[in-house]
């Protein structure tokens, strides 16, 4: 009894580092594919914002699919294109702006000067508004309130997120034909 008691006892205590060790980065999944994405669903050719976001979704249920994309990671892989002005004519992101004077390294929000910043994010949360209607203190733009990822480099055999059409091109040998993109 006593050594399920204590069996029972370290497992209690374990599941939370196994759950912190098993967590998955998100962000780096979407940014990976995130080429991909902006190559097969195009935001200035969405002719309205439903079919922008469903072609993002079907997209990544083709990368979760290949086991690319992590499926705990699907809805906030898909919640950038949500976030966006993309097929929506006349609507802007507005995205509180942090204002770091040189040679500074911390700033202040614009939208409160009371908050201490380092980037935009610690001002606030990015919203997509009619043009002409952000509010003072934000900033407005195009696209996602997600942020911006850089595109990977692509060499050969390619790294993931790089186009494919066979294993062969793929450094890891996982080409996700499906999408066209190694994982």
């Amino acid at each position: 009894m006593k050594a399920a008691v204590v069996f029972a006892s370290v497992m209690l205590l374990a599941t939370p580092a196994m759950r912190a060790a098993a967590q998955v980065d998100c962000e780096t999944a979407r940014c990976t594919f995130d080429q991909a994405v902006n190559s097969q669903c195009s935001c200035t050719g969405a002719s309205n914002h439903g079919k922008y976001v469903s072609c993002v979704a079907h997209l990544v249920k083709d990368l979760t699919s290949c086991g690319l994309i992590p499926t705990n990671c699907k809805g906030k892989v898909t919640r950038c294109a949500a976030r966006s002005t993309c097929g929506k004519t006349g609507f802007v992101t507005c995205t509180p702006t942090c204002t770091i004077v040189p040679p500074a390294t911390t700033g202040t929000c614009a939208n409160d000067p009371t908050v201490t910043c380092t980037s935009n994010s610690d001002c606030g949360t990015c919203h997509t508004r009619r043009t002409a209607t952000c509010p003072s203190g934000t900033t407005a733009g195009s696209g996602s309130c997600c942020p911006t990822c850089a595109p990977p480099t692509c060499t050969s055999p390619a790294v993931p997120g790089c186009p494919c059409t066979t294993g062969a091109d793929c450094a890891s040998g996982n080409c996700c034909t499906t999408v066209g993109v190694c994982g």
